[in-house]
């Protein structure tokens, strides 16, 4: 009677195990596949991030033309953009892109007192897609902090925890909220 009841109950601890490891392998695999794309999106950030710093040269010289070339504008600029050559991380680029935000901005206004630059077609060429890109930077930046938040979320919840610290898998930094038009 005693083996019946071993072979009775061994199968079904065999299943319980077996279904255990099969839900963390897939837990593992979902984490790891958010990681990727938590991934893929700040390298999305970053590349828009160094377009908006690759056509600041153009900006500034359409800009040269038409202001001062001490005009208090072009330090601010040289300044933002230095700060973003010195950023390694996509936090510290993101929070250059904030300064660098902030004096295009104050470039964009200082233009009101140049005539001849406010009707130039290549300054509103670069105003439209300074503004396009600062709305791509900003979903990026929103859906990074998504993803980052749903992945913290999840390496911290019971059961996927397990299959987290299986994995080594770290929480992830998301980026402050640094859009110049966003309250903090």
């Amino acid at each position: 009677m005693r083996g019946d009841f071993l072979w009775l109950v061994l199968p079904i601890i065999v299943l319980v195990v077996l279904g255990i490891l099969a839900y963390l392998s897939k837990a593992r695999r979902n984490l790891l596949r958010l990681r990727i794309e938590i991934d893929k999106t700040g390298a999305s950030l970053d590349a828009l991030l160094k377009h908006r710093h690759d056509e600041l040269p153009k900006l500034i010289g359409t800009c040269r033309g038409y202001m001062p070339h001490d005009h208090p504008a072009f330090e601010a600029l040289g300044t933002a953009r230095g700060d973003y050559l010195k950023a390694h991380t996509l936090q510290e680029k993101t929070l250059a892109n904030l300064a660098m935000a902030g004096a295009i901005e104050n470039l964009f206004k200082c233009a009101g007192d140049f005539a001849g630059l406010k009707s130039n077609s290549n300054f509103a060429k670069f105003r439209k897609q300074n503004s396009e890109l600062e709305t791509g930077i900003e979903e990026q930046q929103d859906l990074f902090n998504a993803l980052v938040s749903s992945y913290n979320t999840r390496i911290r919840r019971f059961p996927e925890s397990i299959a987290a610290r299986m994995a080594h898998l770290e929480p992830r930094q998301p980026i402050a909220d640094l859009n110049p038009g966003s309250e903090a």
